[in-house]
């Protein structure tokens, strides 16, 4: 039963959750106060809780939540999509729109919906004459279709015809995004790719599909460092900055756990 509900890549999620600034913070403060509560660990009570409190704040401080985010979107700046170079695909990840739920004619956006919007800018620009979706995810209820399709119907209603769009509703993370891709676009030889997602996310999707066997041109969508702050108010604590730090803080533990992890 429990295999059924929570499989290992389910575990992975999990663990990784829990390891974000907010619960691991939490975590620590917690800890420390049940130490402090017994006379003799009461200097590290107050050290380990300290820590957990001061966990937190840095992590909500926009300085910081920019300098990640900046370092993994920097290597990889916007380009006009008229300067592509000639690929044979384009290939857009999920993690853009809401899965079709139960009841639902059509996905919801989220912000990495510009990822969607970038390749339909590609393929109106002549840079690649097909383009592959590559979402999936589990089908349990209330999901009653894959992301994939319903990144498909937007690209649609963006003018790339049916007739150039591939599905691929397999993968359920990264690395399963560029095996299966590679299974999908093999047949059909492609080489050579135009990696469409987040910029903080291209470092990881780069080197997976890399990995897999393709030549690969990374195009960013969905920058969140350029809007950097200034002055005082970088050391501002603020919901935005806490929440994009967890962001990157995740890609970071990706990019370790699915590539140098890997390597190593």
């Amino acid at each position: 039963m429990l295999n059924h509900l929570l499989d290992w890549l389910d575990l992975q999620r999990l663990i990784t959750a829990l390891i974000m600034p907010l619960p691991l913070g939490l975590a620590l403060a917690g800890a420390g106060l049940v130490m402090l509560a017994a006379s003799r660990w009461r200097r590290s009570g107050l050290l380990l809780g300290g820590a957990g409190l001061a966990l937190i704040l840095l992590a909500s401080l926009p300085g910081v939540a920019h300098g990640l985010m900046a370092a993994l979107e920097g290597p990889y700046p916007p380009r006009p999509p008229a300067d592509c170079p000639r690929a044979d695909a384009i290939v857009v990840l999920g993690g853009a729109v809401q899965p079709l739920l139960d009841g639902e004619l059509r996905g919801r956006l989220h912000r990495g919906s510009d990822r969607v919007w970038e390749a339909a800018r590609l393929w109106h620009a002549g840079c690649a004459p097909r383009v592959l979706v590559s979402a999936g995810g589990k089908l349990e209820p209330p999901v009653a279709a894959a992301e994939s399709e319903a990144i498909t119907a937007l690209l649609s209603d963006l003018g790339v015809p049916a007739s150039a769009l591939v599905l691929e509703a397999d993968s359920r993370n990264t690395q399963g995004n560029a095996a299966f891709s590679r299974e999908r676009l093999a047949p059909l030889g492609v080489k050579r790719i135009l990696l469409v997602t987040s910029a903080w996310h291209l470092r990881r999707a780069v080197a997976l599909f890399a990995r897999a066997g393709f030549e690969v041109v990374p195009v960013g969508a969905d920058y969140r460092s350029f809007r950097a702050c200034r002055g005082v108010a970088c050391w501002v604590p603020s919901a935005g900055a806490f929440e994009m730090t967890g962001l990157a803080v995740k890609e970071w533990l990706g990019y370790w756990m699915q590539v140098t992890g890997a390597d190593g």
